[in-house]
């Protein structure tokens, strides 16, 4: 472990940005429909002394109330056992899709761990911790602000007291854990030169930081926007355990492995049986030939790493799911695509409903066969997997899809598996669920969750954008009093209520008619520079949606009904990386740039 201090080191660019907006809808197909299911598992506890009781988690609306957390142990930070996770899953739970929030626990309660319970959407007092990307397990990138009202957004400013500087960059998204080392709020960064560390929430200074090994200087294929290939992926927390779980590849010539680390939250060392070496537990494996975009995820116990290729495609390779048992880690299983690459890279990481995750692959070699049949295991690009327990996949049409359009993907590089999805729950439709995933020929199709539907089997389908190289993105939702949206960036936005074009976040809103969602683009924004991902607040679960997003450098929020531009501070950001999205808590945004991390809040 190295321990250090850095100076902040920031680089401001000032850039004009012209913004616009429209509002209004059109195009739709098909039909479907869920009812929420879900509250949030709550575990809760404390480590104080004594330990009081924590409170349980709150379930969503019409979910039963988690039981409280169990009376921590012990008088010292991580001497505490925390609450048993509580709560049972609730139904009729509000739309956003919240697996498995922490619980509220009491002073100094760990929370839930970032994997237990079902679906729900974030009730008041949504714990300000960001344990995984997109803050939730259904990667809805929702985070509840109380203070970040559409009145207050305007008066969003730079904070220029806050220094939390780095060597090098993230092309990942920076976690907090609000009662990380000595009990203190704390960020987590994790950079591309295999660096892992934690910074003071208040004043940014370094806490503690620890090298995973030298990075990759040897790029492989065609090489890419990168000169350095150490840790891609957004690394997961558990809270409860007090463990961050990330992967780095082994350097520092050609990549010789992947590594798989448990590191303690206060501390940054490794805990015991860690790591896990990708080479030794997958038969196989070539590491030179694969890359840990995609974020990691934690559900039920188990950590699934989801490995694709490099920029140029270093063939042969398959799209793989490591799932590591994080109580025992000699317990692994491994599941890979049947054909050639279908690469699971897209930067946001695989939703989940509570039940594994679902895993999107992207193109095979563009010598796809004539049938493209999962459950005959031909080949697996440009398919939707569910994946289970110790990385299972039942082939079966339930728990895969695939467009009919496939083989077009395939040969013309527009896969699948360049967006990450994200799971949804709309109100009054009659499914549990929906996984809405976009694809890079800018279809957004919605499945429904507990049946996948085989070949072309979406509930609906919409064309919300330009095909050819359109979209890569990580995709949020959020909930407002008129409706359900998905939110996602795109570079043909040629489908705005308004027209226009170019590179621009779309909304589409997902109402219900006759008891079937139509979905349809509701508004767009313009966004320039690097292609960010976008995240939403609300300040109750629905009242003052606001979608927060870098362009340019510069942070920027437009009202979630409307598109209408609410915050665009002059301060900027630099080296904010594409595909990236800033994260939000305790009233502030923050987004990771160019050897520091940058801060936003009202001033």
């Amino acid at each position: 472990m190295i321990m250090m201090l850095r100076r902040f080191a920031a680089v401001s660019i000032l850039l004009s940005l012209a913004l616009a907006c429209s509002k209004g809808g059109a195009g739709i197909q098909e039909d479907a429909g869920t009812s929420g299911s879900g509250g949030t598992t709550g575990s809760g506890g404390i480590t104080g002394s004594g330990g009081a009781t924590g409170s349980g988690g709150t379930t969503a609306s019409g979910g039963t109330t988690g039981s409280g957390g169990a009376t921590g142990s012990g008088g010292t930070i991580g001497s505490g056992t925390g609450g048993a996770s509580g709560g049972t899953t609730g139904t009729g739970g509000r739309a956003g899709g919240n697996a498995g929030m922490p619980g509220t626990g009491g002073n100094g309660g760990t929370g839930g761990s970032a994997s237990s319970g079902t679906g729900g959407s974030p009730p008041v007092g949504d714990s300000q911790s960001v344990l995984e990307r997109n803050k939730h397990p259904s990667r809805d990138g929702h985070f509840v602000q109380p203070t970040l009202t559409l009145a207050n957004a305007a008066r969003m400013a730079i904070d220029t007291g806050f220094n939390a500087s780095y060597q090098g960059s993230i092309w990942n998204v920076p976690l907090y854990m609000a009662n990380g080392p000595s009990n203190k709020g704390a960020f987590f960064v994790a950079t591309i030169d295999n660096n892992v560390e934690a910074h003071d929430e208040t004043t940014g200074a370094l806490l503690w930081s620890t090298s995973a090994g030298p990075a990759s200087r040897v790029v492989p294929c065609a090489g890419g926007p990168y000169s350095t290939i150490g840790i891609f992926s957004t690394p997961i927390i558990d809270a409860a355990a007090r463990t961050i779980f990330v992967v780095n590849a082994v350097g520092p010539t050609q990549i010789s492995d992947f590594l798989v680390h448990a590191l303690s939250v206060d501390t940054g060392q490794e805990r015991a049986g860690w790591p896990v070496s990708v080479k030794a537990v997958i038969p196989n494996f070539a590491p030179a030939k694969h890359n840990q975009r995609s974020a990691l995820s934690l559900v039920n116990g188990i950590l699934y790493v989801p490995f694709g290729g490099h920029w140029g495609d270093c063939n042969p390779y398959q799209g793989r799911v490591l799932a590591i048992d994080i109580k025992d880690p000699t317990k692994t299983g491994n599941w890979q695509t049947s054909g050639e690459r279908a690469a699971i890279w897209a930067p946001g990481g695989m939703p989940s409903d509570g039940n594994g995750v679902f895993a999107v692959t992207g193109d095979s070699s563009r010598n796809p066969p004539a049938l493209h049949q999962p459950e005959a295991a031909t080949t697996d690009s440009n398919a939707i997997f569910r994946v289970t327990g110790m990385a299972i996949v039942d082939r079966s049409p339930a728990n895969y899809y695939y467009p009919a359009r496939w083989a077009a993907m395939d040969a013309n590089d527009l896969d699948f598996g360049s967006n990450s999805p994200v799971y949804i729950q709309v109100p009054g439709s009659p499914h549990v669920g929906y996984v809405a995933a976009p694809a890079k020929d800018g279809h957004l199709a919605f499945l429904n969750s507990k049946n996948l539907g085989g070949k072309d089997g979406h509930i609906a389908d919409i064309l919300f954008a330009t095909s050819g190289m359109s979209t890569l993105t990580a995709t949020a939702s959020y909930t407002t009093a008129k409706g359900v949206y998905v939110v996602l960036t795109t570079q043909g936005a040629n489908r705005c209520p308004s027209g226009g074009g170019g590179v621009a976040v779309v909304a589409v809103s997902v109402p219900v008619v006759a008891g079937v969602i139509k979905p349809v683009v509701a508004w767009c924004a313009p966004l320039a520079g690097e292609r960010t991902s976008v995240i939403a607040t609300t300040t109750d679960g629905q009242a003052n949606a606001i979608v927060w997003y870098i362009s340019n450098g510069r942070l920027v929020g437009v009202d979630g009904d409307t598109g209408a531009v609410v915050a665009a501070p002059t301060a900027t950001c630099a080296g904010v990386m594409r595909w990236t999205s800033p994260i939000a808590t305790n009233g502030r945004i923050i987004a990771g740039g160019s050897g520091t991390l940058c801060s936003w809040s009202v001033h």
